[in-house]
């Protein structure tokens, strides 16, 4: 059996990961290493492949697309018995989940160096009770999971950062805050109208927004974030920070942390999405799983690890 198993979403970005895939990936691989690979035929497939091929023995699993395409390869990884290494080429609309691990975004070159002889370190995920979900990157509720829909429902020609940013200024004609209860198992609860809740295991969201800059996938705990409510005008001016994740000095933002998170939404109904994946509606519980999925990383030391040597190096300050 070959080391490799590619699973291909050949519909992300718009469809341009079929052309990305047969120009640029499958050429340069043939002649680097042997694998398999399967184009996903719809939603929910990409979870069944990578579970029924960790269970074959494949020692490296690895996503072709977009955020949406890693979260299922993420899952069925986790959900079979035999647990495979987890891998992406991020060349889909958002990459979030695959760069929350050191992977970089959209380096085909780079990324086939890691394959080959990069290493493997285990990362923490995070865990949704009720749904049984598992998440790389980031949890949201409120405003962030109705932009969610709103993006996934669009376009996905577009860039990852511009199919949200539309998604946002559509989302803002109609949004009302929800009356949201936080318990994090550490901390004081937070509770009131809040305009959105983020849950970070990894930084970013929506094409690359720092929404738990704080956030790190070693530390065995949530960074969350959240927003109190504000007009529609200082939401925009608000947004336009979280690209540099400066968010956080805003009155008007409140940040919270924990292992185990309980959030619901008593007045009405409030949807959540979990890596860019609309789950249902509140109440949920959100559980760290510390060092629960391997990923194969960059060594540190070669031309594509300065993430980890940053990652390194401040650690040791």
């Amino acid at each position: 059996m070959k080391d490799f198993f590619l699973i291909v979403n050949p519909t992300a970005a718009g469809g341009r990961v079929e052309k990305i895939w047969n120009d640029k990936i499958k050429p340069k691989i043939d002649s680097k290493f042997d694998y398999d690979f399967e184009f996903t035929i719809g939603i929910g497939h990409a979870l069944e492949l990578s579970q029924q091929k960790s269970n074959e023995g494949y020692k490296v699993v690895c996503s072709v697309g977009g955020d949406g395409t890693a979260n299922e390869v993420i899952n069925g990884v986790l959900k079979a018995d035999k647990n495979s290494v987890f891998s992406a080429f991020t060349v889909g609309t958002g990459n979030d989940i695959p760069t929350a691990f050191g992977i970089p975004e959209g380096n085909i070159d780079a990324i086939i160096e890691i394959l080959i002889n990069g290493q493997d370190k285990k990362f923490d995920v995070g865990y949704c009770v009720n749904a049984d979900r598992y998440f790389g990157g980031v949890a949201s509720m409120g405003f962030d999971a109705e932009v969610a829909d709103r993006s996934n429902r669009g376009t996905k020609r577009l860039s990852g950062s511009i199919n949200y940013q539309r998604a946002v200024f559509t989302t803002l004609l109609k949004f009302k805050p929800y009356n949201i209860i936080i318990e994090p198992n550490t901390g004081s609860i937070v509770t009131g109208p809040r305009m959105l809740v983020a849950i970070g295991n990894g930084k970013r969201y929506g094409g690359g927004m720092h929404i738990c800059p704080d956030a790190d996938p070693h530390d065995n705990l949530f960074h969350g974030t959240t927003l109190r409510k504000i007009s529609r005008f200082t939401l925009v001016r608000l947004l336009s920070l979280v690209y540099d994740g400066k968010h956080l000095s805003h009155p008007a933002v409140e940040t919270f942390e924990g292992n185990i998170i309980k959030v619901e939404s008593p007045d009405k109904k409030c949807l959540y999405q979990v890596d860019g994946e609309i789950l249902g509606y509140l109440p949920e519980t959100f559980v760290t799983k510390p060092n629960f999925l391997t990923v194969r990383v960059p060594d540190p030391w070669t031309p594509y690890g300065e993430t980890w040597k940053e990652q390194l190096n401040s650690k040791k300050k």
